[in-house]
């Protein structure tokens, strides 16, 4: 072809004058386009005779990265598409990003992947049409308060790849932000997972380090991101590339007879989503409450909704729902009018031929029978049990009931009629659905549930086989959430903790990898504990350690993987010393004083502790340590309390004792006047008949001890670790653990007193001389019991209230609740519930700490209880979640104006220990009957209130 041009141009300048020349040259030069632009479109369009070379980030993941060697990615994919469109060879070369641009600008007829077309690359880069696009935030850490736009960072060095279009982005956002540069986006995650910056720049998604990206999601939340731009990718080529015009062309051609449903599957397959759609559709069944349905607002709610929801804001996906019946929302997976199932029982028997893509819950299914003394079931012939056709563990009932007659049922209140009209001895059905339905319809009392006959059902998430990026989506995003936050989410919706997946059994914290590492290297821990101290802690007859204290120590085993050894002492005072010097790394049950603090380090109180004294049972009463004068009083050697007692009480003869066994027996032999310690740790003492003599007091003025984790300082990185285990261990667990080792019964320590004082009774017949004494022996006895009573009211108090706040817990709220439905049914009377939620708490608890936490969390009950009549309840509900019940209300507005206040009230709150804090609720309003009947649509609608008032963006309250 050169050669034609040379003649044609030799010719021109032989024949023509030189005034024809100047007229026809610029025509040749024309003309010569024209044929150099044909002539390259044509070798364009021959594709099977040309390969192109395309240039690609090797570290964009899931758009453009390499896996084993392979290019792989969203880009990638839809490159290979056109390949086969325009019948061409595609050659990737993968290179770092900064690296990529280089090699696309110094190459002949190189061709890049896909980049953002950005106003300095238009001056290099010639871009053809964009062919998919991407979002970008700024992610931001969990010690940064909470900024609101992009400005707010101009102080902190944001972390970018070099050569990444979010500095250009940025840049025409806030010209004066300043960056640290990175060779490579591992290299920008590995610096954010290190703490070595605060702020980074990055494009949405999830990584393929599933580690990694734990550890960033830990410190980096969603919620505090801010969106920098949404990015069009286009495909570029180097201008001064020779055919850089017919290239562009060339591509664009291909793209164009590229069908939608072909864009639309390689987005779905990468990101899980098409960027059209931008959300999830998820298919739920309805009616199987407690976990979905739909509220009287016509929106849905209950347990996978809210776990759905969690999943929403750690993947930062928008979701929506679409509901049917168990078949009909399987069915709309099928049909693609829906993406995932929210929860399925898929098993052998019941395979949809969906893929599983997670393992959302477990639900229990137990034994319930309007039959209460229902026994011997295996023993009984032809026993009649109800059950679904559709249950999994149907085989599992016939191996545990081989006696029984099975019958199917279709729906739940089917089988609890065919219960209560006597068609069956009894029926199997999830716990928590079945408990839901009796409440709600005021049965309970009637039904009795077995707790040892138990069958479990997997519920999965489920999605078409072909949407594997769907699938990686969905678990990563609830590999982000953690053990806790589906304990709390259960403890909202079920009312039976048994009923709980994680029940008992704890997961490990999520960590991230400085925090993993440092644990694996400190080897076994060794605890000390006192052999014969319980219910706290004490030597069991093989030699194993139990008690209150055994169970927290397997509780933090289990949530931080460490290697604890219990070490027996004989008395307290041995095992402090070889903690100071570092013999043991750790004691339970130990109080922080100054002079322990300068050598000790302790985690947070995580039980309480009340103090009481053991004397005669003839003894006056004693309420506090200020009654007590020149009397000999015994405490274990060692305790804190000791120099306590000294500098406050001097005119107290103190006594030391070796452990609890010498000081009890010290008063009852007389030896002493009394003896000191911990209240459950003598009730536990005092049970039986071998000191009917002594009598238990509690002191009003040691009431608010707790107890506390003590750490040799060589060990105190594990500080922040314990305390973000034991902050794990809610007021059920507490209570479980509780009731496990501490039992306080009044009867059991009286009998033995009232068979004297009968004795003395029959005697006062015989000898009518010494009436006086029964009486006042009488009179001692009644006090006596008084006292126990009045120290296993104090002990219940401590399981019914929250030990941070002092306000009522769940268990409490319960009965109130049901005592307030009663009592304003009867009263044809309406009352309010208001569930309160509060906005910003968890960025005060990460920035500041959970002992700032708490401290908060103590303000804000102290807060709303102002705002209320003192024949309200005001409880918190766990988290940073209260109810309030307000009673005998005319209307709404009585509740409104008690919200408007408490929105005021933490509006005012603006500091907590020198700490700047923003803090304020979303609260929802549910009325009694108008809202609900019962405890359970009555919780549920003033959460689903809630929610709406924090969807509109907090700080508000919402009526129905």
């Amino acid at each position: 072809m050169n050669k034609y041009i040379i003649a044609l141009v030799r010719l021109s300048d032989d024949h023509l004058s030189t005034k024809g020349k100047q007229l026809i040259r610029p025509f040749i030069t024309i003309l010569i386009s024209i044929l150099c632009l044909t002539l390259s479109n044509l070798v364009y369009s021959q594709g099977d005779d040309r390969e192109f070379t395309i240039v690609m980030s090797e570290n964009t993941y899931p758009f453009q990265y390499i896996d084993n060697g392979e290019p792989k990615g969203v880009l990638i994919d839809l490159w290979q598409e056109w390949a086969k469109v325009t019948q061409s060879n595609v050659r990737f070369v993968p290179k770092q990003w900064n690296k990529s641009l280089e090699a696309t600008l110094s190459g002949h007829d190189i061709v890049h992947a896909g980049m953002a077309k950005t106003q300095s690359r238009q001056e290099q880069f010639l871009f053809a049409e964009p062919f998919t696009s991407l979002s970008t935030y700024l992610f931001i850490h969990k010690s940064v308060s909470k900024k609101s736009s992009v400005s707010d960072l101009i102080p902190y060095q944001i972390g970018i790849v070099e050569g990444a279009a979010h500095k250009e982005h940025l840049l025409k956002i806030e010209p004066n932000l300043s960056f640290t540069y990175y060779p490579s986006r591992q290299a920008l995650l590995d610096a954010a997972a290190q703490g070595k910056i605060l702020v980074f720049a990055g494009i949405e998604g999830y990584q393929r380090n599933m580690i990694l990206e734990q550890d960033i999601a830990m410190d980096y939340f969603s919620s505090l991101r801010l969106p920098i731009t949404s990015i069009k990718l286009a495909p570029a080529i180097a201008k001064s590339s020779p055919n850089s015009q017919a290239i562009i062309k060339h591509i664009n051609q291909g793209f164009a007879q590229l069908s939608s449903d072909v864009i639309r599957q390689i987005e779905r397959r990468w990101l899980g989503y098409h960027h059209q759609d931008k959300e999830l559709i998820i298919a739920m069944q309805t009616g199987v409450e407690p976990y979905a349905d739909l509220g009287l607002d016509g929106r849905p709610h209950g347990l996978l909704i809210d776990l759905w929801q969690l999943w929403s804001e750690k993947t930062g996906i928008e979701i929506d729902f679409v509901t049917g019946d168990m078949d009909s929302s399987i069915s709309l997976i099928k049909r693609k009018l829906a993406d995932v199932h929210i929860g399925y029982p898929e098993s052998q028997q019941m395979n949809t031929g969906l893929k599983q893509a997670w393992k959302v819950l477990a639900i229990k299914s137990r034994l319930f029978s309007m039959d209460k003394h229902l026994s011997d079931l295996n023993e009984r012939l032809n026993i009649r049990l109800g059950t679904f056709p559709t249950s999994p563990y149907i085989n599992e009932i016939k191996s545990a009931f081989p006696n029984a007659q099975l019958r199917y049922f279709g729906d739940l209140a089917e089988m609890i009629d065919a219960n209560r009209n006597g068609e069956i001895d009894g029926f199997i059905a999830s716990s928590a659905m079945t408990s839901h339905y009796l409440l709600a319809h005021k049965l309970w009392p009637e039904f009795k549930q077995y707790q040892d006959i138990e069958f479990s059902t997997d519920l999965f998430s489920l999605t078409r086989v072909d949407d594997s990026g769907i699938v990686e989506r969905i678990q990563t995003g609830f590999n982000l959430i953690s053990a806790q936050e589906v304990t709390d989410i259960e403890r909202k919706w079920l009312i039976n903790p048994d009923d709980r997946s994680l029940q008992h059994e704890q997961q490990a914290l999520q960590l991230s990898k400085a925090e993993r590492e440092y644990l694996s290297s400190l080897g076994a821990i060794k605890l000390g504990y006192v052999k014969n101290w319980p219910p706290m802690e004490f030597q069991g007859r093989s030699g194993e350690f139990l008690g209150i204290n055994a169970d927290i120590k397997n509780h933090l085993v289990r949530q931080l993987n460490l290697t604890i050894i219990p070490v027996a002492y004989d008395n307290f005072n041995d095992v402090i010393a070889d903690l100071k010097r570092g013999e043991i790394h750790m004691v339970a049950s130990v109080v922080n004083t100054p002079q322990r603090e300068s050598r000790l380090s302790f985690s947070q109180p995580y039980w309480p502790s009340p103090w009481a004294i053991v004397t005669n049972i003839a003894a006056a009463p004693v309420f506090s340590l200020s009654q007590i004068s020149e009397q000999r009083l015994a405490v274990v050697e060692g305790y804190f309390i000791v120099d306590q007692l000294h500098q406050q009480y001097p005119h107290i003869n103190l006594i030391n004792v070796a452990n609890v066994e010498d000081g009890i027996e010290a008063v009852n032999s007389g030896r002493v006047d009394m003896f000191l310690d911990k209240a459950a740790v003598l009730a536990s003492h005092l049970q039986g008949e071998q000191y009917t003599s002594l009598k238990l007091s509690l002191l009003a003025d040691l009431a608010e001890q707790h107890s506390q984790l003590a750490v040799f300082p060589g060990v105190k990185q594990l500080i922040p670790l314990i305390n973000r285990s034991l902050a794990t261990i809610d007021d059920n667990e507490q209570q479980r653990i509780y009731q496990k080792w501490v039992t306080v019964d009044v009867q059991s320590d009286t009998a033995s007193y009232q068979r004297w004082v009968r004795v003395l009774i029959v005697s006062l017949l015989l000898l009518s001389a010494i009436a006086a004494l029964v009486l006042l022996a009488n009179r001692r006895l009644n006090v006596e019991i008084r006292r126990r009573e009045s120290a296993e009211s104090q002990l219940i108090y401590l399981a019914n209230h929250d030990a941070g706040t002092k306000l009522p817990n769940r268990i409490l709220l319960n009965k109130r609740l049901n005592q307030a439905i009663a009592d304003h049914q009867a009263a044809n009377a309406k009352f309010a519930l208001l569930f309160v939620d509060l906005d910003g708490f968890k960025a005060v608890n990460d920035v500041c700490g959970h002992h700032v936490g708490d401290l908060l969390l103590a303000k804000v009950g102290e807060l709303l209880v102002s705002h209320v009549k003192p024949g309200d309840t005001v409880a918190r509900f766990g988290g940073d979640e209260f109810v309030i019940l307000i009673n005998h209300v005319v209307d709404n507005q009585v509740a409104v104006q008690i919200a408007d206040n408490i929105l005021q009230g933490l509006h005012l709150m603006t500091s907590i220990e020198q700490h700047s804090i923003s803090i304020s609720a979303s609260i929802g309003i549910a009325l009694y009957p108008d809202d609900g009947t019962n405890e359970a649509d009555l919780l549920h609608k003033s959460d689903q209130l809630m929610y709406q008032a924090k969807k509109f963006g907090g700080h508000q309250h919402k009526l129905s």
